[in-house]
């Protein structure tokens, strides 16, 4: 009788192990990365769809002093968390020159036409378009995108961008 307890046992738990293990494959699937200008988050997705360098005093930097580096970019919410296009903020940094960790400062976003929507919070499976801006150190050197993991400052991808 004890026999067939144990060996009862031991049959759930290895069934349980297996469960682990096919849920710890599943939270794999759902990993947060950054590449080819694709950024896939904890609650979003984000697609990187144009980059330019403003001068200052141009549109989309009227009042800065500096040039700026700006991107727009779709935002799709996969999830049922409060997503708003500003969320982007949260996973990417940027730093100049690309060789060293000068971060570079947050400006203020050049596309007014966006400004409206980026707090309007995102459905589930819909998407909002969005744009942000760091100003330069300088206007040659390369700048680096970090992705960040959601919540922390782990990376989870890089991108290089050359000015033009």
């Amino acid at each position: 009788m004890k026999k067939a307890i144990v060996l009862v046992m031991t049959f759930i738990t290895a069934i349980s192990l297996a469960g682990c293990t096919l849920g710890q494959s599943k939270k794999s699937s759902n990993a947060q990365s950054f590449s080819n200008n694709s950024l896939k988050a904890k609650n979003f997705q984000l697609k990187i769809t144009k980059t330019t360098v403003i001068p200052a005093g141009e549109t989309g930097n009227e009042f800065g002093k500096k040039p700026i580096f700006a991107i727009w970019y779709t935002i799709k919410n996969t999830s049922n968390k409060k997503v708003t296009p500003v969320s982007a903020a949260s996973v990417l940094h940027a730093y100049q020159p690309a060789k060293s960790k000068k971060r570079l400062i947050a400006a203020p976003l050049p596309d007014e036409k966006l400004a409206s929507s980026y707090k309007v919070n995102i459905k589930k499976n819909h998407s909002a378009k969005g744009s942000m801006a760091w100003n330069l150190y300088d206007t040659k050197s390369p700048i680096k995108i970090y992705g960040v993991k959601y919540g922390t400052n782990q990376t989870i991808g890089i991108r290089t961008y050359s000015i033009k």
